[in-house]
């Protein structure tokens, strides 16, 4: 989960923030891969307190 959402993540933010200098070549974005694995850490941590909370949910019925 955290590796397709940090794919995800990262392709969305190089179409937003595509990293080009000024003389129009390409670089190592590396803000944006350090924002992907961010948020990617983030959306796992909250996808497996969902998952545990609805497992304990269903044990308590």
């Amino acid at each position: 989960m955290i590796v397709l959402s940090g794919t995800v993540i990262f392709n969305i933010l190089e179409c937003i923030d595509p990293p080009v200098t000024k003389d129009g070549h390409r670089y190592i974005p590396t803000e944006n891969l350090a924002k992907a694995s961010f948020s990617s850490l983030i959306i796992g941590a909250v996808t497996f307190i969902a998952a545990i909370r609805i497992q304990r949910l269903k044990k308590n019925k």
